[in-house]
């Protein structure tokens, strides 16, 4: 495995499955209320904290599984799964059931500092940019480098090599997020659902590729 094929399969797979793009209408509607200075105060935090789930549950979700006895094709082929869903869904522009609705009983609080701080955790951070998807996908990769025997500093050198990739990928939906009144803007709605219908392609192909790499596996 080449590190540079690596780091480049994680960073867009989970660039694809943090959706930031899709993400800029629920983003400016649920932050319209707020200044500038204070929607960017609260896309900081979420970004932030989607990243820290992200990592703590792609790390330590490893051991719980392998403490349940779950093996990592079973994991892949289910994840695989589960990504496909995600993928028509958004293919065919319909909402998916990992996503918050906007109809959600968020602004009820009558505290405006406690709202922020609730809107900026859900579902700005989770499930907006951390979700169920992106950790079972994050879990998967993460467990890659292990199917083809690499140990000692050349599997640290991987594993770091995922967590970089990783941040990226969590620093790019931030600055496009500071920027989502401008990418709206240009982009118009057909731009959106265009894209929409693009990620979902290439999720779902991924999500073909998981199961494929699980049944191998599991054939062994």
């Amino acid at each position: 495995m080449n590190l540079l094929n690596y780091f480049l399969t994680v960073f867009v797979s989970l660039f694809l499955l943090v959706d930031v793009i899709n993400n800029i209408p629920i983003f400016l509607s649920l932050t319209q209320g707020y200044e500038k200075k204070e929607r960017r105060d609260m896309a900081k935090k979420a970004i932030l904290i989607a990243l820290l789930v992200q990592l703590l549950f792609v790390i330590f979700g490893n051991y719980i599984f392998r403490y349940l006895g779950i093996k990592t094709y079973s994991f892949s082929i289910a994840g695989g799964i589960l990504l496909s869903i995600v993928g028509v869904e958004m293919l065919f522009g319909h909402k998916t059931r990992t996503e918050y609705s906007e109809n959600g009983s968020i602004g009820q609080e009558e505290d405006k500092a406690e709202e922020k701080e609730n809107i900026t955790i859900v579902p700005l951070a989770i499930p907006l940019h951390t979700g169920p998807a992106s950790i079972l996908a994050g879990m998967i990769l993460f467990n890659q480098p292990e199917k083809f025997d690499l140990k000692g500093n050349e599997l640290y050198l991987f594993k770091a090599v995922f967590i970089l990739s990783t941040i990226l990928v969590y620093a790019l939906s931030l600055l496009i997020l500071l920027r989502s009144d401008l990418i709206l803007k240009f982009l118009r709605p057909i731009g959106m659902k265009v894209i929409t219908r693009i990620m979902g392609l290439l999720i779902l192909a991924l999500s073909v590729q998981f199961v494929i790499n699980g049944i191998k596996e599991a054939l062994g």
